[in-house]
């Protein structure tokens, strides 16, 4: 326990530092988009008197680094600024309720792609070189294939368009809540569950044939043990420790591949509103979304790495004599 603890402290240390190097990063990349952040304010007939008193009184002027730290302090506090494209609105009264619908969808889609990629990556590897083992690395491979938009546009055709089951496009009218109008998720949900079926239902697969091929089941099957318990007690544990690092890691891509999907179908989440917020040279909603996309991306792989560390005995104790 001491040693994974040690992991844990250890972890924690390189993500804060990693947060703090990308959210540089962020800031610099957004500092040298086009276009002047007062200009955009005040708009394209302000004066330029009117343009350089504003850029004094925000502090614009200041070198880039006071900036930054300013920004960064304002982020811990839990300020994240006003948007520019809606004046007077502050980003976090803007921002949190897309993050919601966004975990929504994204949520949908994990409950659907986990357990049947799981399944079939299993069954794929326990009947390899069958026909079942063909039919499902084959759709595996297609969904890999496949992007976000063009699935979505197959699904809306189908579904929304031609037998009329689901919405074409996934808004909420006024007044309602996304609970009340669950259905707009289920396209987007399966439109990201097509991609991420293959990436891990093949690394299943994978797993489970180098797994079953090893002395410890071929041991158990000579003993006369019932081949499901064989598959279900001994090698599906440890043929998950690979899997579990993919779907981890799929977590963070999965918010960024919700930009795709929600604007595809004009779902009301985070994607959407960073579309917009690009569309507009919303800068300050720009740098929120972003680092709030980084932020869920390095917590999900940081949990990800101290679950196979918790799962696997050896990375355990390794990580701990380190």
């Amino acid at each position: 326990m001491n040693n994974f603890i040690q992991i844990i402290i250890r972890k924690v240390g390189s993500l804060l530092a990693t947060l703090l190097v990308m959210s540089f990063i962020i800031f610099m990349l957004v500092e040298i988009m086009p276009g002047d952040v007062a200009q955009m304010i005040l708009g394209q007939s302000a004066t330029e008197e009117s343009v350089a008193a504003l850029r004094e009184s925000r502090g614009l002027n200041d070198p880039v680094l006071v900036r930054y730290g300013r920004w960064v302090v304002n982020v811990i506090q839990g300020d994240l600024g006003e948007s520019i494209y809606m004046q007077g609105v502050t980003i976090n009264s803007i921002l949190w309720r897309r993050v919601g619908h966004s975990l929504i969808l994204a949520f949908a889609a994990f409950i659907l792609f986990v357990p049947l990629s799981i399944f079939f990556g299993v069954l794929a590897g326990v009947k390899e070189k069958t026909v079942t083992d063909s039919i499902i690395s084959f759709f595996g491979l297609a969904t890999m294939a496949l992007p976000e938009f063009v699935s979505g546009v197959f699904l809306i055709s189908i579904f929304a368009v031609q037998m009329k089951v689901f919405p074409i496009v996934s808004v909420i009218p006024i007044g309602e809540s996304l609970f009340e109008n669950l259905d707009i998720v289920i396209l987007p949900a399966l439109s990201i569950t097509f991609v991420m079926f293959g990436y891990i239902s093949r690394m299943q697969r994978s797993s489970m044939i180098i797994v079953m091929n090893s002395d410890y089941i071929r041991a158990a099957t000579l003993k006369g043990m019932p081949r499901r318990y064989v598959i279900f007690r001994h090698a599906l544990k440890n043929a998950l420790l690979p899997t579990i690092t993919i779907i981890g890691m799929n977590m963070g891509w999965l918010f960024g591949g919700l930009i795709v999907v929600e604007t595809l179908f004009g779902f009301p989440g985070m994607g959407s509103l960073l579309m917009t917020a690009i569309k507009t040279r919303d800068v300050p909603l720009i740098e929120a979304c972003v680092l709030l996309i980084t932020v869920i991306y390095s917590v999900s792989t940081m949990i990800t790495d101290l679950l196979y560390s918790y799962l696997n005995p050896r990375v355990r104790f390794a990580g701990g004599q380190r």
